[in-house]
């Protein structure tokens, strides 16, 4: 008889795996918190009867004390994800007062025999190259149906064996080791309750993370993906569950003066967190990277890895030695990943105190590189930031050749700003070289263009996988998908996005121009507002305008004209967002005029400009085909 635990469940176009902790919307992962996850596995676990709310709170939350308000909102997030009706319900029926009952009809599958069933259509494991053309002989937009058709096919059945060539020779496929375990490290969490230190647990957890992934038999979970589980009363085991990881390593640490107290444990997800390995160790400060090398070295030995030689000598290599340096770097990379103009100067900032505390610190000259990029955003001109982030990776990669996040900027340069699709191939594929499973979501845009779609989209579902939580993420397959004309699957991603983070503007832009596409007016007017009002106009302006002059509002998308030419006064704005109004009133050069003046400056999307649906009629004029043979895209 198959175990609850290890079933497999199904129901309607739902999939739900307690045993890898996914869920599955016509074939599709949903994301989920982990502990609406849970509830969905107990409620299916315990179909067809009554399930007091008393009975869920004990063991969902077990220990932890909460109002069954908790409860509710956890069950309308899970409704909201099923698609579910609490006024005519399918699978979630509320008793009112008691609890719920799940009433859907549940198919339970082993999985055992679902994977073998399946394996005749398995998927090549992460980690493994796709194949490309070579950027020598790139496939523009502008190829027939036809051609896109074939080229499309091609790609898919390709995708598996490389990921780029250099030259119209044949290439030799980019080799990979075959991955054994899949590990988490979470953010280190202060030994006892007080004030934590959201330095030094992020930094630990960094440090081992770039440290552990020198090792091919080990796919670690980037710190994107683990920073959603910093809560300290997060469950270590829910978490690595949600993360769909082997393995989890989680650590506490206690500051006493100049001593620095570490606990650490290795715990093993299908043992139902038993640990596989623990250890304390009691430092002094200024002894951080003995410590993180202690424990790299400790973990390659739990897990039996088997490192060759030039892995051994990687994991021995130190990005500085100077702690102070390491720390400011610690603390750009701790305001990298939030989301405000302002912790974007102040990840700036920190990343350049660490240069200027180590100047040969390759990962701090990487780091700079790709923060300034972020300024993007927030109203910057390309002119005030691109050529500081180029010369930061160049130094990056004249220090540190082997740093693949340097290379990858460097690939964005040439391709958005430089407009060199041949470089901006040459150092994806450098890249991808340096590291196999970092498939960085620039390279899927460059696919786009260079007309592979099959393969973008091969490399936004491995990132996805990699990192189911960003938001950025998921809005941007919702672009891919958007762009490439598939608008249903697109709505569906653009509302998993929103599920992440509700306000976030991209995605309610996204979901506009998607309403826009497919006839829903009103839809699409209301969500590109709360985009303008989100965002305080950067984002989103000039969406509106082209839809209100689509719906014959002139008055109105002229209104926002005059709007970004007061906003021009005070940041940069970019003249694709003034294009699209000009496009929508129907005046074609000065819309051309705008374009131009975007590749002037280096703010053009090429993305946009090949597959944005609102450009479709000028696609069609003479002036339009001459601007994209001269700006490299004909």
């Amino acid at each position: 008889m198959t175990n609850s635990r290890t079933a497999v469940f199904e129901f309607d176009d739902i999939r739900v795996e307690p045993g890898t902790f996914k869920l599955f919307k016509s074939g599709a992962p949903i994301p989920l918190e982990p502990k609406t996850l849970l509830l969905l596995i107990f409620l299916i676990e315990n179909r067809d009867r009554l399930v007091e709310k008393s009975e869920i709170l004990d063991v969902v939350w077990k220990n932890i004390a909460v109002t069954e308000n908790a409860l509710t909102r956890e069950v309308a997030k899970l409704r909201r994800s099923l698609g579910d009706d609490p006024k005519a319900a399918r699978y979630i029926q509320t008793v009112h007062t008691r609890g719920y009952r799940f009433i859907a009809p549940v198919e339970v599958l082993d999985p055992v025999e679902d994977d073998i069933a399946g394996a005749r259509t398995s998927e090549p494991a992460a980690g493994e190259a796709t194949l490309l053309p070579p950027p020598g002989k790139r496939y523009r937009a502008w190829l027939a149906p036809l051609a896109l058709v074939v080229l499309g096919t091609l790609c898919v059945v390709l995708a598996a064996t490389l990921f780029f060539r250099r030259n119209t020779a044949a290439a030799k496929p980019i080799s990979a080791k075959p991955t054994v375990s899949t590990l988490a490290v979470l953010p280190f969490q202060p030994l006892r309750a007080g004030p934590a230190d959201p330095y030094l647990g992020l930094g630990m957890a960094d440090a081992l993370i770039t440290k552990l992934s020198n090792s091919v038999q080990l796919t670690i979970r980037p710190l994107s993906t683990v920073l959603h589980f910093v809560d300290p009363k997060q469950d270590s085991l829910s978490a690595g569950r949600a993360m769909n990881v082997d393995y989890v390593l989680e650590g506490k640490y206690q500051k006493l003066g100049d001593r620095l107290r570490v606990t650490v444990q290795l715990l093993c997800i299908a043992c139902n967190g038993a640990s596989r390995w623990a250890a304390s160790y009691d430092e002094t400060s200024n002894d951080m990277f003995h410590l993180q090398d202690s424990i790299s070295q400790r973990v390659v030995a739990a897990l039996t890895l088997e490192l060759s030689d030039d892995e051994s000598k990687r994991f021995q290599m130190r990005q500085t030695s100077n702690q102070d340096a390491y720390f400011a770097f610690v603390k750009g990379k701790y305001f990298s990943i939030r989301d405000t103009k302002e912790d974007a100067q102040k990840a700036i900032e920190f990343s350049e105190q660490a240069i200027r505390l180590d100047p040969r610190f390759a990962a701090a000259w990487a780091q700079v590189a790709d923060c300034y990029h972020r300024l993007e955003w927030y109203g910057v001109s390309p002119a005030d930031y691109i050529p500081k982030s180029k010369a930061a990776a160049r130094k990056a990669v004249q220090l540190d050749d082997t740093l693949a996040a340097a290379h990858s900027v460097l690939g964005l340069i040439a391709f958005q700003y430089d407009w060199d699709l041949d470089t901006a191939g040459r150092e994806y594929h450098r890249a991808l070289e340096l590291a196999p499973r970092y498939l960085h979501q620039w390279t899927a845009r460059y696919l786009l263009v260079t007309n592979q779609a099959a393969a973008a989209e091969d490399v936004y579902k491995r990132f996805l996988e990699e990192a189911p939580f960003s938001v950025a993420g998921n809005a941007n397959v919702a672009q891919f998908l958007y762009l490439t004309g598939q608008y249903d699957r697109a709505t569906e991603q653009v509302r998993k996005t929103l599920q992440l983070d509700s306000r976030y503007a991209p995605a309610h832009e996204l979901l506009g121009l998607i309403d826009e596409q497919q006839g829903r007016k009103d839809q699409a007017v209301q969500e590109l507002q709360t985009a303008v009002d989100l965002s305080h106009g950067y984002i989103g302006t000039g969406s509106l305008g082209h839809l209100y002059a689509a719906l014959d509002r002139k008055a109105d998308a002229k209104r926002l004209l005059q709007n970004l030419g007061e906003q021009a006064k005070q940041r940069y704005v970019a003249p694709f967002e003034i294009a699209l109004i000009h496009a929508g009133l129907g005046e074609t050069n000065r819309t051309l005029d705008d374009l131009e003046k975007g590749y002037q400056e280096r703010s053009l999307s090429a993305q946009s400009l090949c597959f944005d649906p609102r450009l479709n009629e000028l696609r069609a004029t003479p002036r339009f085909r001459d601007f994209l043979r001269r700006v490299g895209l004909r």
